[in-house]
């Protein structure tokens, strides 16, 4: 969060007065005069306006949806961002996962806080600290780690940091050392709270010096998951934190007590304008914090949706023989068109044959029941970039819903799709990419409710398919199971009662986050097969597993499942 004062340009233009004597005619009425003439006058007031940048750096495992990590010290995007405002919720200085003893991050902020020099304050406070799991490495260490919540947590004081003023490479040098500011666990750097980068009683750069205006000033930080030692490196210019931060972090002192534990914090700076302003001390500020960000509801809300503009219309009760069946008005449609059905019931099979988008009045309100028993399904999409959404879908042959072939950029939204007795949802073949299926709800006694068929069944890779906002209901063996790679399964509820398991995942580079896994058994299985081999890890990060321990048969323990952190509480619900 950033405090800024901004003053608006204020133009004050002051007239021109002339005062000219008269000249009489006459033969010694003459006088002298002059004129002085000032136009244009401007005040303008000056501005404190608190901009940051950030440049990050961590462990690429430690990097939330981080692409098949090998643990390098890489860049990491999700905590850097250009000059800015802060966005709550949004930007993050910290947001890394799966720590291990011995792993550390390095980032430095740009601050600009305008023309004006200016008295600076930061604010740091810890709002989540907990236990969230308890393993049987981490009991050895941690008796208590069975008792868990908020403040329980040990990996605070395990995580060390440090502060010092930085020339903006993201590396602690010789000269920089005695600069260090502020240093030590992450528990006491919250329990210090305000933070004092110059205020009339002391300064970062010196006596009590303000940051100075229209200049950029950096701060570096580091972190390390154990013992952090400065190192500074020779003063040189172009060093790359590639090659040392200027730190070094020894991890082999740390014990199990921190596993599967949790800090979440905030961190606040607040600038004021030092002229005028002698006495200000820190210890004046009072922080505003934001409430508590309220998690995205995860599953399928189908009164949301909205029914698009009409090209063709197809009602059976429209009177039109031609326009009464959904596959006439899908063959009378051009490339582009959209294709709107009237509430009904329909019996038929439909073959969308062209990129074009169908759309029925709503899930509720239009039902699709299939005709044949045997390939390919209810309603089949065998073309590039066609949308499909606002159906009730009862699938009676192999699938409710199908893509056949090999296609790109289809669509699956707001669909009501059921399979029939040990078949399919929604099905793809192989050789999908760019798909994506969206607040959908898959149910039916299926076999596998939802399939997307890739390298490990047909040798033919899928990539891209995303499932946002779905709910898995129904049975079946398998809720889902995604040979695709470089998807993303977010914010989707599986309540499927399954025999094996509601996710077999057969691809790394997955992300799957923010689910909610609300059934028995097991959850997450990652598998591989000749045609696949060792393709890495399904990460799994941050969902809710349907108790605090995922650990005890919601995921395969057979590693290549990244499950830390996860959630300790249900997302809501649509």
């Amino acid at each position: 969060m950033v405090s800024m004062a901004n003053e608006k340009k204020v133009l004050l233009s002051v007239s021109s007065i002339a005062i000219v004597g008269a000249v009489a005619f006459g033969i010694t009425d003459a006088f002298f005069s002059d004129t002085e003439t000032s136009t244009g006058n401007i005040l303008t007031a000056g501005d404190v306006d608190l901009q940051i940048d950030n440049t990050s750096y961590a462990i690429d495992y430690n990097i939330p949806g981080f692409r098949n990590p090998t643990g390098a010290f890489v860049a990491s995007p999700d905590t850097s961002w250009s000059l800015k405002d802060l966005v709550i919720g949004v930007d993050h200085f910290f947001n890394f996962s799966d720590l291990k003893p011995g792993d550390y991050g390095e980032d430095t902020i740009s601050i600009h806080v305008g023309s004006n020099n200016a008295w600076m304050c930061a604010v740091a406070r810890i709002t989540h600290d907990e236990d969230v799991g308890c393993t049987t490495p981490e009991l050895a260490d941690d008796a208590n780690c069975a008792v868990q919540g908020t403040g329980l947590g040990e990996l605070d004081s395990s995580l060390n940091f440090a502060f010092w003023v930085d020339d903006g490479d993201n590396v602690l040098e010789d000269s920089e050392q005695s600069s260090i500011f502020l240093q030590g666990p992450l528990s006491g750097i919250g329990a210090q709270g305000q933070i004092t980068l110059a205020d009339s009683q002391s300064s970062i750069l010196g006596g009590n010096s303000p940051i100075p205006g229209g200049t950029t000033f950096y701060i570096g930080k580091t972190w390390c998951f154990g013992a952090l030692t400065p190192a500074p490196r020779p003063q040189g210019v172009d060093l790359s934190p590639l090659l040392g931060t200027g730190f070094t972090c020894d991890g082999s002192f740390v014990n199990n007590a921190a596993q599967t534990d949790r800090v979440i914090g905030d961190m606040q700076f607040y600038a004021t304008q030092s002229r005028n302003n002698s006495g200000f001390s820190c210890s004046q500020y009072t922080p505003t914090w934001p409430p508590a960000p309220v998690p995205a509801p995860v599953g399928a809300l189908l009164s949301d949706y909205v029914e698009p503009s009409c090209d063709v219309t197809v009602d059976d009760d429209g009177g039109d023989e031609a326009l009464d069946t959904i596959q006439e008005g899908v063959d009378i449609a051009t490339i582009g068109q959209t294709v709107c059905v009237k509430a009904g019931t329909y019996t038929e099979d439909v073959n969308v044959n062209k990129s074009i988008t169908l759309a029925g009045e709503g899930p509720t309100l239009v039902t699709l029941t299939g005709v044949r028993t045997g390939e390919p399904g209810a309603l089949v999409v065998s073309a590039d970039n066609a949308t499909v959404k606002g159906f009730k879908v009862i699938g009676t042959g192999v699938s409710a819903l199908r893509i056949s072939g090999a296609h790109t950029n289809d669509v699956f939204s707001y669909n009501d799709a059921v399979a029939a007795s040990g078949n399919n949802a929604l099905l793809m073949d192989g050789g999908q990419l760019n798909h994506t299926a969206s607040y959908n709800i898959f149910g039916g006694a299926s076999s596998q409710l939802v399939y997307v068929n890739g390298l490990a069944s047909v040798n033919n890779a899928s990539t891209n398919i995303d499932f946002l906002h779905n709910t898995f209901s129904g049975s079946g063996n398998v809720a889902l199971g995604q040979e695709a790679d470089s998807s993303d399964i977010i914010l989707n509820k599986f309540s499927t009662v399954t025999s094996f398991t509601d996710v077999e995942d057969w691809e790394g580079g997955n992300l799957y986050s923010h689910n909610s896994f609300i059934d028995a058994g097991l959850n997450l299985q990652h598998s591989e097969n000749g045609f696949t081999g060792d393709n890495g890890v399904t990460n799994a990060e941050d969902n809710w597993w349907g108790d605090g321990n995922p650990s005890d048969g919601d995921v395969n323990p057979n590693a290549d499942v990244d499950f830390l952190p996860f959630e300790i509480s249900a997302f809501p619900e649509n």
